[in-house]
């Protein structure tokens, strides 16, 4: 009804080009809803023929595109693409053509600038020849499901639109946290030296224990595990042995092991062991391996290491003051306790 009423006021109401491809878009979406898809694809045609200066005509067109693909007129969609899509985009100058969609030409700059998002890792294992043409062909499908989302009308999608706001907001605050903090960090090599100077310790290799952890349950396997230990015939597979290579850290927390337990550990050379203990219902032998002495390097050898600390330190205070600052400014408050 209310389509019939639209149609009857374009036919008598005496009306401009621009009102008239508003209700002829409209209809479009009237008898979509209503599953009228030809007469939906008819009307959303005449957007443009009645005001080709439309706001509408763009999403009409998108709407003629997504319908012909429902009606399975894909030679059609394929068609009104052509016609509607700037297909001889100037590119830039000395640009190469790598690969081509229908008439749709794509280039190697726009390709450069996808992989330039890339973690270094990939970018890196671009001069193969079967890595690079699988990522133009990534980039092409990627670029053909995106202009299908687009005509299937999926960025209105009220979930996409608001997982849209949280992604947009996140990119926009590490933007200003760069311009307020990466920005604002200069590196002097005099700073780098004193920072090294005063935080030696930081670089410093800690004493520690390579070693093999040995756990069993039920006491039947001690004995048994501690011969083979006292004839150094432990193998790396036992029945009902279960063995684990790790390395342990003076002065830092191992495998349950209490404060004391770990300054016995230590006490061991290599090839000695440690336990049984029991922890959490397993028990435990920690079989010694290897012992390693602590050791200081020098700043020419660690200099990148000593920057990426300086810089990461020095990010954290920035942004300690920025959250302090804009607190300060915004008058915030608040109120965990009601947090329920």
């Amino acid at each position: 009804q209310a389509a019939q009423q639209y149609e009857l006021y374009l036919e008598k109401g005496k009306v401009d080009s621009s009102v008239r491809a508003k209700v002829s878009y409209s209809l479009g979406e009237l008898y979509e809803q209503e599953g009228h898809l030809e007469k939906a694809v008819s009307w959303f045609y005449k957007v443009e023929l009645l005001d080709p200066k439309s706001s509408y005509v763009t999403e009409a067109n998108k709407k003629i595109v997504a319908l012909l693909e429902k009606l399975k007129k894909f030679r059609a969609a394929q068609s009104f693409m052509n016609e509607k899509t700037s297909l001889d985009d100037k590119p830039v100058k000395g640009a190469n053509i790598i690969a081509r969609v229908g008439e749709e030409n794509i280039y190697d700059y726009q390709v450069n600038e996808y992989i330039d998002s890339l973690p270094r890792s990939l970018k890196e294992k671009i001069k193969n020849p079967e890595v690079k043409r699988d990522l133009l062909q990534k980039y092409v499908v990627d670029q053909l499901l995106w202009k299908k989302s687009k005509r299937l009308g999926f960025e209105k999608d009220p979930g996409f639109i608001k997982k849209l706001e949280q992604v947009t907001k996140q990119l926009l605050v590490e933007k200003l946290l760069k311009n307020e903090i990466e920005s604002k960090i200069s590196i002097q090599e005099d700073d780098l030296k004193n920072y090294f100077k005063a935080n030696k310790e930081k670089f410093e290799r800690k004493a520690g224990l390579k070693v093999s952890v040995l756990e069993y349950k039920g006491k039947e396997h001690s004995q048994k595990l501690l011969a083979l230990l006292k004839k150094k015939e432990v193998k790396r597979d036992i029945p009902g042995i279960k063995r684990k290579e790790q390395f342990v850290t003076k002065g830092e927390p191992f495998e349950g092991l209490d404060k004391n337990e770990i300054e016995k550990l230590f006490k061991k050379e290599a090839g000695e062991w440690f336990g049984p203990v029991l922890k959490s219902g397993v028990y435990k032998i920690v079989l010694i391996k290897e012992k390693i002495a602590s050791q200081s390097f020098p700043f020419e050898k660690i200099r990148s290491v000593v920057e990426q600390n300086y810089k990461m330190e020095k990010g954290q205070n920035l942004y300690k003051e920025l959250v302090k600052e804009s607190f300060k400014t915004e008058k915030v408050q608040l109120f965990v306790e009601r947090w329920k």
